[in-house]
C-alpha cells in the first residue's frame, strides 16, 4: 500500500494513503483502532454508534431464533418504528424468515422498542462473503502430526490429532 506523509503527524511518520482521504482517521496514531473507539473520537461518526450497537444486538437476537444458514444469509438492517427491516441474500432464506416472522418479531422486541412486524427484502447484491478456501496441510505437516500422534499419551489432545489426521486422509 502506498504510504504518504501527513501534516497532522510528524514529518517522518507515514500513514496508509487510504487514511489521507479521511482527516478524522489520519489524525489517529494507528489505523488499528477499534471501530467503537473511532466512532467515539469523531463527533460526526459518534451519532452512528448507538444505532450500530442496537443493530448488533438485534442481529444477535435474530441469530438465536433462526437456523444458522438463515442467520448467515440475512441481517437486520434497520428498525423503523415497530417494523424490523431485514435483508436476505437469497429467496430461500427470505421465505424462511417470512414464515417465522411473528416469532422473529417477538424475539427482536425490547422494552424500549417493540417490534410488531418484519419486512423482508431480497438483496441479490448483498451476501455474506464466501468462506476462504481451505488450505491443505503440506505433507511435512501431516508427517509431523503423525509423529506427534504416536508420542502423545492417551487423552483429549491425542484424540483431536487422530481426528485431524482421519479428516485429512479422507481427502
Amino acid at each position: 500500500m502506498k504510504e504518504i506523509g501527513d501534516a497532522v503527524n510528524p514529518p517522518n511518520a507515514t500513514i496508509p494513503a487510504f487514511f489521507a482521504w479521511f482527516p478524522a482517521l489520519a489524525a489517529l496514531h494507528s489505523p488499528l483502532v477499534r471501530v467503537r473507539g473511532l466512532l467515539r473520537e469523531n463527533r460526526q461518526l459518534a451519532a452512528a454508534l448507538p444505532e450500530a450497537e442496537s443493530l448488533r444486538e438485534l442481529n444477535q437476537r435474530f441469530s438465536g431464533v433462526v437456523p444458522r444458514e438463515v442467520a448467515r444469509a440475512c441481517r437486520v438492517a434497520a428498525l423503523r418504528g415497530d417494523t424490523a427491516m431485514l435483508f436476505c441474500a437469497n429467496g430461500a432464506a427470505a421465505s424462511r424468515v417470512r414464515a417465522q416472522a411473528k416469532g422473529i418479531a417477538r424475539a427482536l422486541t425490547r422494552d424500549d422498542a417493540p417490534v410488531r412486524s418484519v419486512s423482508v427484502k431480497v438483496r441479490a447484491d448483498w451476501a455474506p462473503p464466501p468462506p476462504p478456501p481451505r488450505r491443505e496441510l503440506p505433507a511435512s505437516a501431516l508427517r509431523a502430526f503423525e509423529a506427534l500422534d504416536h508420542e502423545l499419551p492417551e487423552g483429549d489432545l491425542r484424540t483431536a490429532v487422530e481426528r485431524l489426521l482421519a479428516r485429512r486422509r479422507e481427502r
